[in-house]
């Protein structure tokens, strides 16, 4: 009976070890003030809907400097899993938090919305929905492609094999009204890479092939004219 009393007494120790540990660690990860909830899939075998991982974030981010969260979420709720990119912070201006938010479900097309923080609330400011994408290419990049100092949105849709030829959805973000706005005419260029000395998008693609040389890369030089990104000219490496 002793051992018997001794065995249980022993295993809600354990639990309460490993429970105070993770208060522990919950507690380390809201001081800090940059915190990456991480690259990882979230799966949850309770009712937890989308929503609330969402709100999860989003409390994370009101009180830390910066948020970062891409992974997959299961719905129960909704039996579906969803991809989601979550970043926050002074993303947008260095007085301001902003939040980022990418919802793809996993067969279907994304939606984007950008919020604000304001008084402690997160408020939506734009969102484009309709987006699509191949979910096992998704991906997401942060970057300037318009040079008017403000981050803009790229979302990746497809890349190919052997040489990746990355396409997607590009979204420039106005730095005034911080409103979305896609670009349609780059949907079919690949490896945009903005150069901000020239301020020019440089993309890529394959030339014909012939015989003796086979295929020939191409380096297309994009440049914004009127609003609307351009090909100006390109040059063929052998």
């Amino acid at each position: 009976m002793e051992k018997e009393t001794f065995k249980r007494n022993r295993k809600s120790t354990i639990k309460k070890i490993i429970i105070i540990g993770i208060i522990a660690i919950l507690a380390d990860v809201c001081k800090c003030q940059t915190v990456t909830v991480g690259t990882y899939s979230f799966v949850s075998s309770e009712d937890i809907a989308l929503s609330d991982t969402l709100s999860r974030l989003f409390n994370y981010a009101l009180t830390s400097d910066s948020v970062e969260f891409y992974g997959i979420v299961y719905d129960e709720l909704e039996s579906y899993k969803f991809l989601i990119c979550f970043k926050s912070g002074y993303i947008m201006s260095k007085t301001n938090k902003n939040a980022i938010v990418v919802i793809c479900p996993m067969d279907t097309t994304c939606t984007v919305t950008l919020y604000t923080n304001q008084n402690d609330k997160w408020n939506p400011i734009d969102s484009i929905s309709d987006i699509d994408v191949i979910p096992v290419h998704f991906n997401v990049i942060f970057e300037d492609y318009n040079f008017d100092g403000q981050a803009d949105l790229y979302i990746q849709a497809t890349c190919s094999n052997g040489y990746p030829m990355s396409r997607g959805h590009l979204i420039i973000i106005d730095p005034q009204n911080k409103k979305l706005e896609l670009h349609k005419e780059v949907r079919e260029l690949a490896n945009m890479t903005p150069d901000k000395k020239s301020k020019t998008v440089k993309s890529e693609t394959w030339s014909d092939c012939d015989i003796k040389e086979g295929q020939h890369l191409t380096i297309v030089v994009n440049k914004w004219v009127n609003g609307q990104l351009k090909s100006k000219h390109s040059k063929t490496k052998k």
